[in-house]
């Protein structure tokens, strides 16, 4: 999805809020707030997409700042926030009158828990969100019909906190007799997951974790590297997770479920839904 002029403001929200993580220095936070907006004039110019142009500064704040990981204890915050409401969600799994589809929902609502948007979640708003008005859009009818054939299923995987109910949406997708990969990021960016963070977690229980190449807050096939386009092609179902996926993945590709909430207007709009929708949608 290309860079709309939309994103710019909140990339450079996003930006200041990394400069004053990574530094007090308030002569380096103006140099990381010079170079963002050095760089909008060919990102705008070259039509690149809000992943790539937050990469590109969030690779730039690394390098003055010697952090390689600036959301690192955002990340931590995330997992304890997430840990401390994940038997609630497990209940309303367990409870629900289709449990599979319940753990879409929660894997959905998950998704709030996202840096590039804001650091304040209330996880327990979302959830009552989602079990209020459930899916927006939904085309988890064509789903089952497509899972119930499948052979193998790569899910891409977005924020750290929300992996923790990823996890019980891997439960469900174990009970298909299914190879299942889940993709990471190439590299700390924002509140994103990684390797290490997936091992940690214990995704590897249930899936093969691999790293995807991108280093962008979204996937961007152009940095894929060879294990991901194997994991990629050989897949049945791409299972993309999160708006940041999405934007890098929508008007790119095709045969991909979006699973996701629509957490700023120009989002919604180009889906057709309000802020705040959970969306399961094939395209």
């Amino acid at each position: 999805m290309k860079l709309k002029i939309d994103c710019l403001p909140c990339i450079c929200r996003q930006t200041l809020e990394s400069a004053r993580m990574v530094t007090g220095d308030e002569n380096i936070q103006k140099d990381i707030m010079k170079k963002y907006a050095q760089l909008i004039p060919g990102a705008v110019e070259k039509d690149i997409s809000a992943p790539k142009l937050s990469a590109d500064i969030q690779a730039y704040i690394k390098k003055v700042s010697g952090v390689d990981d600036p959301y690192k204890k955002v990340k931590e915050n995330n997992l304890i926030k997430a840990a401390e409401i994940l038997n609630v969600v497990k209940k309303e799994i367990k409870n629900a009158e289709d449990p599979f589809l319940a753990a879409l929902l929660m894997a959905a609502m998950g998704n709030s828990i996202d840096a590039g948007v804001s650091l304040n979640v209330e996880i327990e708003e979302n959830i009552e969100r989602a079990l209020k008005h459930s899916f927006k859009v939904s085309d988890y009818n064509m789903f089952l019909d497509d899972i119930d054939k499948a052979e193998a299923i790569l899910f891409i995987a977005d924020n750290t906190g929300e992996a923790l109910f990823d996890k019980l949406l891997l439960q469900k997708l174990k009970n298909y007799d299914l190879n299942i990969t889940y993709a990471v990021r190439e590299v700390p960016i924002l509140n994103d997951i990684t390797k290490k963070e997936a091992l940690e977690i214990g995704i590897d229980k249930y899936a093969d974790i691999i790293s995807s190449g991108s280093k962008a807050p979204g996937m961007l096939m152009q940095t894929a590297n060879s294990e991901f386009l194997a994991a990629y092609n050989k897949a049945d179902i791409v299972l993309s997770k999160g708006q940041g996926n999405l934007e890098g993945l929508y008007q790119e590709e095709e045969e991909i479920y979006y699973l996701l909430k629509a957490k700023c207007e120009l989002i919604a709009k180009i889906l057709g839904v309000e802020i705040g929708d959970f969306l399961f949608i094939y395209k």
